[in-house]
């Protein structure tokens, strides 16, 4: 085996990147449950209280768990498929879409 089969095979990037990706989507889906709470009860809440006045925003954010176990299953499928870099993209999707929908939550309804 030659240096070049030996670095293709080498698989440690993508569970890393995995890993990380995982922390990152868990630890959002951890304050989201916090914030579906607060949302289900009717609590005085902050910010997230304001997502009952726009069935739009409510139905985005309640998406966000499906959104985060499609993106495994389809990167479970991509690294079976041995498509490392594209798996880390997928899995790293609901990080990138959650921070999106901050943002568009913040300043679209600003106007």
């Amino acid at each position: 085996m030659d240096r070049v089969d030996m670095y293709r095979n080498d698989r440690s990037p993508t569970i890393f990147g995995w890993a990380a990706m995982l922390l990152a989507g868990g630890g959002i889906l951890y304050f989201w449950v916090m914030g579906a709470i607060l949302l289900l009860r009717g609590t005085e809440s902050g910010q997230i209280r304001f997502l009952q006045d726009e069935p739009v925003w409510r139905t985005l954010y309640f998406a966000y768990p499906i959104v985060f176990v499609v993106a495994i299953v389809v990167g479970g499928v991509l690294v079976a498929l041995r498509r490392d870099l594209a798996s880390i993209g997928v899995a790293g999707a609901p990080v990138v879409l959650a921070i999106g929908y901050y943002f568009a939550l913040i300043h679209l309804r600003s106007f």
